[in-house]
């Protein structure tokens, strides 16, 4: 019964353009992710309370999704990134930095730290490790099994341990203009006769004709099973 029952989730998430390899089994009852068309989530690791992903993301197996609260439009997350590591996991100005002390006892530990925030078109290359309270900005980069311990700013490449920004990929105006355009709110499909390939002629082609935003169906995911939750 079972397995009939994964089963027909998966059909009914491929009817509607999405892929979920991760089992529903592997969602505690509290666990809650919101999805938008043209995601595909391998086999990953769900430890997060409520995550909502943007339209056209992917994110590959073996992925562990920590503390993390959002991620984007059109990421692309490699295999073996963790997001949301806990840096804090254990307490450092204690007595013990073992979990006996607030095991069954009177004492509670809280490492209190915020879930992380992808933005859209984000690029986040293999066994990248990405610790809980930072922001990913749009348009950034992660090289593959760099460490992230602060904020990464729009449109920045950064790699290495502690991972440091390379180069941006763009110039500030152009950048500005990307963010401002908001593209990743625009339809697929006519985004995808524009000039996507020349930031600078792609935002003068929507300057001339501005498009109309997308209004994606969202579909909430939990142990339970599936549902669409909004037009």
């Amino acid at each position: 019964m079972i397995r009939w029952r994964a089963s027909f989730w998966k059909r009914w998430l491929r009817r509607r353009d999405l892929k979920l390899a991760t089992s529903l089994k592997k969602f505690a009852p509290s666990q809650t992710l919101r999805i938008e068309p043209g995601v595909s989530i391998g086999n990953v690791g769900v430890g997060f309370k409520s995550l909502e992903i943007g339209a056209m993301t992917y994110i590959r197996s073996g992925s562990e999704l920590i503390n993390v609260q959002t991620i984007g439009r059109f990421c692309s997350i490699g295999s073996g990134v963790v997001i949301g590591q806990e840096a804090s996991l254990h307490p450092l100005d204690w007595v013990s930095t073992h979990p006996f002390q607030y095991t069954a006892t009177p004492l509670s530990y809280d490492s209190g730290k915020e879930p992380v925030i992808v933005g859209h078109d984000v690029w986040i290359g293999r066994e990248a490790l990405i610790f809980d309270g930072i922001n990913i900005g749009t348009g950034a980069v992660i090289a593959a099994r760099a460490v992230v311990t602060k904020d990464v700013p729009p449109y920045a490449i950064v790699a290495g341990i502690p991972a440091r920004v390379v180069r941006f990929r763009h110039n500030p105006e152009t950048i500005a203009g990307l963010l401002s355009s908001r593209w990743w709110t625009l339809p697929q499909g006519q985004l995808s006769v524009l000039p996507m390939n020349d930031p600078d002629s792609f935002l003068s082609a929507i300057s001339d004709n501005p498009l109309d935003q997308v209004n994606y169906k969202v579909i909430e995911i939990d142990g339970r099973g599936c549902r669409t939750v909004s037009d």
